[in-house]
């Protein structure tokens, strides 16, 4: 059978958010906690199913679909924005209270390689984790307005993340340009502050070809916990965690008829929230 263009997927506010639904997907990341919830309200396979290669299949009728086709320009917006809230939620679960420092890795020379700047980059982390070996960092790739690349790297000893880290040493290690180091600022949301940038205004998007990886982290850097449970625990974990919800919608997958209306395969509820501190 062949695959048509036949599914689509609306957002929706509302309010009365897993009312309809059974199992949740749970993560937590820091102070933060997603929920992700699918209808029904028992636990049975789903109306419709994405398949490995992105399509989906009706498990009703058996049939095969794809979703409506974008261009490239918006295929990439979607795996950067994917990418972004997996920075995101990886900074807030490692960077608690912004315990830690940042620093800008530069150029004197214009580089304009992203191969070659991972490349300068693992070199550089190998000198860094000789002197401080449990030293983490997750390294975000940028360019400029010019269409060169330079690294954000957040750092901090995992096993004693008060402890002081050399400037001049995270400095003269790094050969190829200036490095701007400090201490995290309190005030300042560093998960927020890379995806606000993730935008279809932001012109410099296009220079991330496909296959370039916008961050990378190291292996002893903490990971967001994610869990499946059923949502009269995870309301009870909201309540007991005393969680405020920041937002929430669906998201309809819906099914292009013959006639041009549409119906709703499945149903996905998603909810933000932060835990409230004393």
């Amino acid at each position: 059978m062949s695959l048509n263009p036949t599914i689509v997927f609306r957002r929706n506010n509302d309010d009365d958010l897993f009312d309809n639904c059974y199992c949740v997907k749970v993560t937590k990341y820091g102070d933060y906690m997603d929920l992700v919830a699918l209808e029904p309200k028992e636990p049975r396979k789903p109306n419709c199913t994405k398949t490995a290669d992105g399509c989906y299949v009706n498990n009703v009728t058996g049939q095969f679909l794809t979703a409506k086709k974008s261009d490239n320009r918006s295929e990439n917006l979607a795996i950067l924005r994917k990418s972004a809230k997996q920075l995101y939620q990886l900074i807030h679960a490692s960077f608690i209270d912004n315990i830690g420092y940042h620093a800008v890795l530069t150029y004197s020379i214009p580089q304009r390689d992203t191969k070659e700047v991972y490349h300068d980059f693992k070199i550089y982390w190998q000198k860094l984790r000789y002197k401080y070996p449990d030293l983490g960092y997750i390294a975000v790739l940028e360019p400029t307005e010019k269409g060169v690349w330079h690294l954000h790297v957040l750092l901090k000893k995992v096993n004693n993340p008060y402890k002081f880290i050399s400037y001049q040493f995270v400095r003269e290690n790094w050969s190829h340009g200036f490095v701007y180091i400090s201490k995290m600022r309190k005030e300042v949301d560093y998960g927020n502050y890379f995806r606000k940038k993730i935008n279809k205004s932001n012109e410099l998007l296009k220079l991330y070809k496909p296959g370039i990886r916008y961050f990378r982290h190291s292996r002893n850097i903490k990971k967001p916990l994610s869990y499946k449970t059923d949502v009269w625990t995870a309301e009870k974990i909201i309540k007991e965690g005393k969680y405020k919800t920041l937002s929430q919608y669906s998201l309809n997958v819906n099914e292009i008829n013959n006639d041009g209306g549409e119906s709703t395969l499945n149903k996905v509820y998603y909810k933000y929230l932060k835990k409230e501190r004393k």
